[in-house]
C-alpha cells in the first residue's frame, strides 16, 4: 500500500540533548506569510546550484522568489531528478515567503515546518516509491582525497572565481569551496547534470577544497561533466561512476496555488 505524504503539524517531533529530552516541538511555523511575486520575477542567485538560504537564527525562515518545486525539493532533501514534475506553475511561479518557528530551529526541523507548511497552504499530496534509474556514484580512489579541514573563521561557501591571463582572457574557472560537504558538493553538481550523484566517499564532514576546470575546443563549456569528473579525479582523488540504482522518488498527487496568505 502506498503511504500518502501529507504531513501533519501533529507529527511529533523529538529533540535530543545530551542526556535530555525536550519536549516535542510544535510541527507548525509560529506565524508565516506567504505573499506571490510579480510575473518575470528573477530566480534568486545560485537557486540553480541548490545553494539558496533559507534558515537563519532565531528559528527564522526567508524565501525570496523561491518557486514551489524548489521548495519541495528543499524540504524533502531530493533533487529535480527524484520527484515527478508536477503542474508547470510549480517551476514559474515565485513566492515570498516569510515564518518563525517557536524557539531556534535546526535546519532538519525546518525542513519539517516546511513539509506541513507545503501540506497545510498549497494542498501537496505526495507518496514516496523506489525508482531505478541511471546515477553516478562519487567514492575515493586509493591514495587519500585531497581536502583540509576548515579553519575556525572560514565560512561556508562555494564560488566559481575566472582565472585569467597576463592579457585578461579567461583560460581556466577556479572552483573555491570552504567548509563545504561533499555530500553537498554532489547536489551541486547534481543540479548542474540533471542526474543524481550518489555520495560513497564515507566523508560526512565540512572541508576546504579547491577544483580547476580548463575548458578547449573540445569542451567549451567550463561545467562540461567531462571536466568536472576529470578535475574531482586528479585534483581531489575522487572516482565518478556511472551505474543504475534504486533511489529514494516522490511522486506528486496534488498540489494548489496560494492567492495569499497573512
Amino acid at each position: 500500500m502506498k503511504k500518502i505524504l501529507l504531513i501533519s503539524p501533529l507529527m511529533a517531533l523529538l529533540v535530543a540533548h545530551g542526556h535530555c529530552q525536550t519536549a516535542a516541538k510544535p510541527q507548525s511555523f509560529e506565524v508565516f506569510s506567504i505573499k506571490p511575486c510579480t510575473a518575470g520575477t528573477p530566480e534568486p542567485p545560485a537557486e540553480h546550484m541548490g545553494m539558496v538560504q533559507f534558515v537563519y537564527p532565531g528559528g527564522r525562515f526567508n524565501g525570496k522568489a523561491t518557486t514551489v518545486k524548489y521548495l519541495l525539493e528543499w524540504a524533502y532533501d531530493i533533487l529535480p531528478a527524484q520527484h515527478s514534475s508536477g503542474p508547470a506553475w510549480m517551476g514559474s511561479d515565485r513566492y515570498d515567503i516569510d515564518a518563525k518557528a517557536q524557539g531556534a530551529a535546526t535546519e532538519s526541523e525546518m525542513k519539517l515546518l516546511t513539509q506541513a507548511l507545503l501540506a497545510d497552504q498549497f494542498k501537496l499530496k505526495a507518496h514516496r516509491e523506489n525508482k531505478e534509474m541511471p546515477v553516478l556514484v562519487l567514492s575515493t580512489g586509493k591514495a587519500a582525497p585531497k581536502v583540509s579541514a576548515p579553519k575556525d573563521d572560514d565560512k561556508r561557501g562555494m564560488r566559481i572565481v575566472p582565472q585569467k591571463n597576463a592579457e585578461g582572457k579567461v583560460t581556466s574557472y577556479r572552483l573555491e569551496a570552504t567548509r563545504f560537504s561533499i555530500a553537498q558538493l554532489s547536489q551541486t553538481f547534481s543540479r548542474n547534470l540533471g542526474r543524481i550523484i550518489l555520495n560513497e566517499t564515507g566523508l560526512t564532514g565540512d572541508y576546504n577544497f579547491n577544483l580547476e576546470f580548463t575548458p578547449d575546443e573540445s569542451h567549451p563549456n567550463p561545467m562540461d561533466p567531462a571536466l568536472m569528473f576529470d578535475a574531482m579525479q586528479k585534483q581531489l582523488g575522487l572516482v565518478v561512476k556511472a551505474q543504475k540504482a534504486a533511489v529514494d522518488y516522490l511522486v506528486i498527487e496534488s498540489v494548489e496555488k496560494v492567492a495569499a496568505s497573512n
